[in-house]
């Protein structure tokens, strides 16, 4: 959406020169991000760093640092909404969102040396056309409203927000050509081939059998974990509904981690929980779900697809509720349209742990593998919940934040 009264155009990011001529960039080494790490490592010069303010360090190329800087925003975008860093809605500097030690984006700064200089590079051009880089701001629309920008990894793009609500009253048939419509802009960008012989895992509540060993005068109670189809995907007359399958359709649900099975299947305490090795059998055509965000930090329009992908990511990934018909009809529709393009499983994060998760459509292109079962049992479950600010009644300094 253009900025009314806002003059956008093509001005370039280039590197500023402070007052001694040195240009300054970012390092390696203060990069906290993976994304932002990579960026700078694929053209990186000994520069100097804005934030630990070394002459000598492995900074991105300051000649080329307009990625690096759609990439910052981009992950400010992404992370922070803009009331954390626009004073006209209660916010700081932008840079002071680095200042936080547990920010994910970069190492705080450790002098203010060059903090001016960065600055200026991060903040101009304010707002380039949609197409040309990302905006932080998101200005004013036509009638000299002042519009706010919502952290992405927080939103629900209202394109997200309608097909859930089609679906609770329309058949998947009427809605999919929308959702289609939806992913087609993306779907190239997130296509990758997950190779066979793949070490996978999944988890079952339940064990085969208990054993009792006695040994002289010592004994101990041994359990054998499930193991082969017992722990495999049901057969369709039993399968049940599933993020990403209806009722009567067979999906193999594996994690990347023994643990990560394990929580993805949220047991309760005292539950014997069998947990199993899988082997992908053939190169799976898999959507990846939790793609590297600076594939899409060029421009705003891109950055658009990014969030629409984080958001179904997070419908796959979060924990969904019986009462939320919405959130699992909408994945599951999902998964259908990927089947008819040719797509054999999707890979999304994990809410409950820090593996990741994949779902393959077709379960015979995986099986079961011995050397890697055994029996977890649940002693407890936690959960942080730390306070949040709160309020009862909203007062006459209270604005009501349309997302």
């Amino acid at each position: 959406m253009a900025r009314a009264g806002i003059k956008r155009g093509p001005v370039p990011v280039t590197a500023v020169e402070v007052e001694e001529g040195v240009k300054v960039s970012l390092c390696v080494d203060c990069a906290r991000h993976p994304s932002l790490t990579r960026l700078i490592e694929a053209k990186s010069v000994a520069g100097t760093c804005a934030f630990c303010c070394r002459e000598d360090a492995p900074v991105r190329d300051p000649e080329d640092a307009e990625p690096m800087i759609m990439l910052i925003r981009a992950l400010i975008r992404f992370y922070w909404a803009e009331y954390d860093y626009n004073s006209h809605w209660g916010g700081g500097p932008v840079l002071d969102l680095f200042e936080d030690k547990a920010n994910p984006v970069v190492e705080p700064p450790v002098a203010n040396t060059y903090l001016d200089e960065f600055d200026e590079m991060l903040q101009w051009p304010p707002y380039p056309e949609r197409d040309e880089g990302v905006a932080i701001y998101a200005g004013f629309d036509a009638d000299g409203v002042r519009l706010i920008n919502f952290a992405i990894s927080r939103t629900e793009p209202r394109g997200i927000r309608v097909l859930r609500q089609r679906l609770l009253i329309e058949d998947f048939d009427d809605v999919a050509p929308a959702l289609e419509a939806l992913i087609d802009p993306f779907l190239g960008d997130i296509e990758f081939v997950l190779p066979a012989g793949g070490l996978w895992h999944r988890a079952r509540i339940g064990i085969e059998a208990e054993y009792k060993r006695i040994q002289g005068w010592e004994s101990d109670l041994l359990r054998k974990p499930l193991t082969g189809i017992a722990i495999g995907a049901p057969p369709a007359a039993v399968a049940g509904v599933g993020r990403l399958n209806r009722a009567g359709v067979p999906v193999l649900y594996l994690a990347s981690k023994p643990y990560t099975a394990l929580a993805e299947i949220r047991p309760h305490p005292g539950h014997h929980v069998s947990i199993g090795g899988f082997e992908t059998l053939t190169d799976v055509r898999m959507a990846d779900f939790d793609p590297d965000i600076a594939l899409f930090s060029a421009n705003d329009s891109r950055l658009d697809l990014f969030e629409i992908i984080q958001s179904l990511d997070r419908l796959m990934s979060a924990p969904v509720t019986p009462d939320d018909k919405a959130g699992y009809l909408l994945t599951q529709l999902l998964a259908e349209v990927l089947v008819r393009r040719g797509i054999d499983g999707v890979r999304y994060r994990s809410s409950v742990s820090d593996g990741i998760n994949i779902c393959i459509f077709d379960p015979a292109r995986a099986a079961f593998v011995d050397g890697h079962s055994e029996v977890r049992y649940v002693e407890s479950v936690s959960y942080e919940a730390p306070l949040a600010p709160s309020l009862t009644m909203p007062g006459p300094d209270d604005y009501l934040l349309e997302h």
